[in-house]
């Protein structure tokens, strides 16, 4: 389930580029106004298909988005208007605990901005019962590939460079999600995606860094064709695509 949070801007304001962070604080803040046991769970627990299996958050949000906005060294300045956050979950509890809080709030701070809550919407579930789907992507889609004993501790960021390497790590990552939504004995079945190749073309290779808790992290903004399981696209839709989805990053949308 995908929520929409139109907030008021009636000035230019100012919030730091790279607010991922912020957002992240603001959602468990807003759980926890609402329940405090389940944001605690969130927070520090989590969902895994069983007691060994990785734990995933089970949400993902974007950015502020505005019409009218610009980059000033390292702040975005929002003009005047409505501003947009989305913020998504498969997970009933988790949306109606968030909804709650955010309506009981009124307001959202990020950084020394405030922005008063005009709206909060549900969206309808795209429907992928056909196996394939068209996205865009309203933050950066991340996959990294660690260093093994005796290689450092560096991190490699996978782009559409990579090729299958990038596919397989982003449909690896929505099977264990898929696990844990549903148990260990789902099948997950397959899928392919396909990044947008006069995107990359004009985009440098269509990535970005961003910086989150003092760390640069590298994602892909290219929009992408994926095909293959239905239920490993709505996991896409509902959870993010990628990695550190509870960060901000790999939250998409339906586009043609």
């Amino acid at each position: 389930m995908r929520l929409l949070i139109t907030l008021a801007n009636t000035k230019e304001t100012v919030i730091p580029i790279d607010h991922g962070e912020y957002l992240t604080a603001l959602v468990y803040n807003l759980l926890e106004r609402s329940d405090a046991d389940y944001s605690r769970f969130l927070h520090e627990e989590g969902y895994a298909a069983d007691e060994s299996s990785r734990r995933f958050k089970l949400f993902v949000f974007s950015g502020l988005r505005a019409r009218s906005r610009k980059l000033v060294g390292d702040t975005l300045h929002l003009g005047p208007g409505p501003v947009e956050w989305s913020i998504a979950s498969p997970v009933g509890d988790f949306v109606t605990n968030f909804a709650t809080g955010i309506l009981q709030v009124g307001v959202i701070a990020v950084g020394r901005a405030v922005f008063p809550v005009a709206r909060v919407e549900t969206l309808a579930d795209p429907d992928f019962s056909g196996g394939k789907a068209r996205f865009i992507c309203l933050s950066p889609i991340v996959a990294a590939v660690r260093s093994g004993p005796g290689n450092g501790d560096g991190t490699r960021y996978l782009t559409p460079a990579d090729g299958e390497e990038l596919t397989t790590a982003i449909r690896n990552n929505l099977a264990r999600k898929l696990c844990a939504l549903a148990g260990p004995e789902v099948e997950p079945g397959d899928l392919a995606i396909t990044f947008d190749q006069d995107y990359l073309d004009r985009r440098r290779g269509g990535t970005k860094l961003v910086t989150y808790k003092e760390i640069q992290i590298r994602g892909t903004l290219a929009p992408f064709t994926a095909t293959g399981s239905p239920a490993l696209l709505e996991v896409g839709c509902d959870c993010g695509f990628g990695e550190k989805n509870s960060g901000g990053f790999g939250m998409v949308e339906v586009r043609g």
